[in-house]
């Protein structure tokens, strides 16, 4: 069973209201997911409403775990104050980059910037002016119910379950978390794992009920990727981690590492290839270090 421990410190923030800096270590999954919600929401009810989450020594988050610190910040913001993200691991960054959710978190990489950045939050959201006349109504994508929002912001569906994001020109996104499944793996870099991977891949995909033209493209796809880290690779020590997410419309596979064996141009022919079997292929730097290969499948 997973185990998630807890210290929390009291923060002293620029304009004098105290927050609470909660240091986390272990994994937030559903064995712990019932205690990390139970801490927040007691320091939200004693009275606190900024909070500094420190994921520094988080080794796994799956999706209900994401889904409770979407819940979570919701909830905090609701009351005028905010949850945000401090040393966030690289490949949890890598995580919240193909689900979307990143733009949804305020991320810094210290204690000291996420203090000093509660001074500029309120004077950002005053100069941010709708783009767009609200309210405004839509239809829930998957279930086709009406919604109604009369501003920008991060919303539930209460009928759902649902997150969504209303942006300042109107757009919308919606974050089904209890739909998401996830596998991740630590490999290395200079050995044959495509075959491997695909096996993952194809359990996956059976769980996700993928028609077989699709499954085997992503199959394919990941061979060709792993082709390309292991020619790459340049140390026998190096590793990537590999993140495996899908819901009911799309298979995202992604490829993390720190060294020589995503650091590659634009333009090199085996990214190039990797077109032919996904739908997306997106190649960048982390904010925080190493490279984050993406490779997108929707079947929908």
């Amino acid at each position: 069973m997973a185990v998630l421990n807890f210290d929390i410190k009291t923060v002293t923030l620029p304009n004098g209201e105290e927050a609470k800096a909660v240091f986390l270590t272990g994994s937030i999954d559903a064995s712990t997911n019932q205690a990390f919600e139970g801490r927040l929401s007691d320091i939200l009810s004693s009275g606190t409403h900024n909070v500094l989450l420190v994921l520094t020594s988080v080794k796994y988050i799956n999706s209900t775990g994401l889904g409770t610190i979407v819940k979570c910040v919701d909830t905090f913001r609701e009351k005028g104050g905010d949850i945000k993200l401090v040393g966030v691991p690289t490949k949890v960054i890598a995580l919240f980059e193909m689900l979307g959710l990143l733009a949804l978190f305020e991320t810094h990489d210290t204690i000291e910037a996420a203090v000093a950045s509660f001074s500029k939050g309120k004077e950002q959201k005053a100069s941010a002016a709708p783009a767009v006349k609200f309210p405004i109504q839509f239809k829930h994508p998957v279930t086709g119910m009406g919604l109604n929002v009369s501003q920008p912001g991060r919303f539930k569906d209460p009928r759902s379950g649902d997150y969504f994001n209303v942006d300042n020109n109107g757009t919308i996104e919606f974050y089904e978390m209890t739909k998401v499944k996830m596998v991740e793996a630590k490999l290395p870099c200079d050995i044959e794992f495509s075959t491997g991977l695909m096996s993952l891949a194809s359990s996956l995909a059976r769980r996700l009920k993928l028609p077989g033209d699709v499954a085997a493209k992503v199959e394919r796809g990941i061979d060709e990727a792993c082709s390309m880290i292991r020619k790459h690779a340049s140390d026998a020590n190096e590793v990537c981690n590999v993140l495996m997410v899908g819901d009911q419309d799309k298979m995202h596979i992604g490829f993390v590492n720190y060294g020589n064996a995503l650091n590659i141009r634009s333009d090199d022919p085996a990214l190039k290839a990797l077109e032919n079997s996904m739908d997306e292929v997106k190649h960048q730097v982390l904010p925080t270090r190493g490279f984050l290969l993406t490779m997108t499948k929707r079947f929908r």
